[in-house]
């Protein structure tokens, strides 16, 4: 999986946003300085929204309470990774 999220951008020190979406969780990557910083600043604002890096060794770590949040927990998962994109979601049929 590391190899994937590297080839779509998930490099390690890319900062990238964590928001909820629709029946899951989108994390997009974030490379403009300026963007970063004012996402750092909404992000004490508006909590249902988060910012995180892709850590030394290529993984993608989500800290928190993101998966119990969006109802993710204990649910059969699909995972699309695209470019600078990854999206999460409770897999259809399961509902």
């Amino acid at each position: 999986m590391v190899r994937i999220l590297s080839r779509r951008g998930f490099t390690p020190g890319s900062v990238f946003k964590i928001e909820p979406y629709r029946d899951g969780l989108i994390i997009s990557l974030i490379s403009d300085d300026a963007e970063i910083q004012r996402l750092l600043l909404e992000v004490d604002i508006h909590p249902h929204i988060g910012v995180d890096w892709v850590r030394d060794n290529g993984e993608l770590y989500l800290a928190g309470d993101w998966l119990t949040q969006c109802g993710l927990t204990g649910q059969q998962l699909t995972i699309n990774v695209m470019p600078s994109k990854v999206m999460i979601k409770v897999r259809q049929g399961n509902l």
